[in-house]
Order: C-alpha cells, then structure tokens, then sequence
C-alpha cells in the first residue's frame, strides 16, 4: 500500500515537471496551435524560416524569413544571383496558405534531425542542407533536412518549395534548378 502511495505521489510531482520542460525547450504536443486558424492576432507572431546551406558543389546558400506583417528579409551567402541583404513583402493571405501547407504537413510533430549523422537508411555524401523553422505563439520547431538522407520526409521538399514560391525566392536567387552537388558517394546505414 505504501508502495502505491509513493508511486502515486511520485507521478503527480513528475507529470507536472516534465509537461514543463517539454513547454520550456519549445516542443509541440497535444496544445500545438492550429496552423489553419490562427487570429489576426496570433499571425502578428508568426515567423517562417528557410535555411539554405551549401554542399560540395554549386547548390545555392541563402536564407529567407516570412514575418507573420508581410515582410520578407532575404540574405544571400553563396551561389545566388543577389548575394547579401533583400526585403519583400506577402500578402497576409500568402501567410495563411503557407501555414494551411504546413499544418497538412504536421510540421510541428516531424523530427527535428534528419541530417547525415542522424541518417538511419542509404545516405549519400556532399549535399545539401535546409533548415526550416517555425515560430507561433511563442513555440518554436526547427526541423534540419539533409538532402543526401533518402528516408527524410518527403513533405520537406514539398514545404521547403512552398516557402521559395511563397517569397519569390528566384527573383533573388536566380534559377538554380540546374546547380547541385559536384558528385555523391551513396551507401546504405539500415541494419542487415
């Protein structure tokens, strides 16, 4: 009986303190907000990132941040037609969508590591790297993509595409389509 007590008295201390550390780190859980009906309001606090990151080749470094008023900062590093500091704007309606696309993609629940160290299936060396972060209501998700992961969420190319588009990323960028990796060595990780 006493047993019981303790463990009892033991979960209602530990539940408490560890639904705290999830909030404090920014981790989404079961009050993630509702990226598809957000107030006025709480899209003022909205933030959306996209971190380009080089490889060895050509692939196009820069990143651009969407705040939840419109405005749109590009700072271009490498392999761009516009290198250093641009601004922009959206429109709120853009925003929305932009969530809408994230929500359908459950963003908030992916993994926040799928870069090569963290590769569990065939990788492939020399790519590139996006990061992608979202900002709402004072949480915060951060999600690294390696390109040469193969088992990496296929939704992140589907949103890392949407930010781009959503921005008009080429107009600083240029048209990288044709840019990339010099070569890649590919091997599987997944245990035989």
């Amino acid at each position: 009986m006493a047993h019981q007590r303790l463990f009892a008295l033991t979960f209602l201390v530990m539940v408490p303190s560890l639904l705290a550390i999830k909030a404090a780190l920014g981790y989404p859980g079961d009050d993630a907000p509702d990226l598809n009906s957000l107030s006025d309001a709480d899209l003022k606090t909205v933030t959306v990132s996209l971190e380009r990151r080089t490889c060895f080749g050509t692939c196009p470094a820069y990143t651009v941040t969407i705040h939840g008023d419109g405005r749109v900062e590009y700072v271009g590093t490498r392999n761009v037609k516009e290198n250093g500091t641009r601004e922009g704007r959206v429109e709120t309606a853009t925003i929305r969508t932009l969530l809408s696309e994230f929500g359908r993609a459950k963003f908030l629940s992916l993994s926040e590591d799928s870069s090569e160290g963290k590769c569990a299936c065939r990788v492939c060396t020399d790519m590139a790297t996006a990061v992608t972060e979202l900002r709402v209501k004072g949480a915060t998700h951060r999600v690294q993509h390696y390109y040469g992961c193969t088992c990496a969420p296929k939704v992140l190319f589907e949103l890392e595409s949407a930010i781009d588009k959503s921005v008009q990323a080429e107009q600083w960028t240029g048209d990288v389509s044709k840019q990339g990796p010099l070569g890649t060595t590919c091997f599987d990780r997944t245990p035989k």
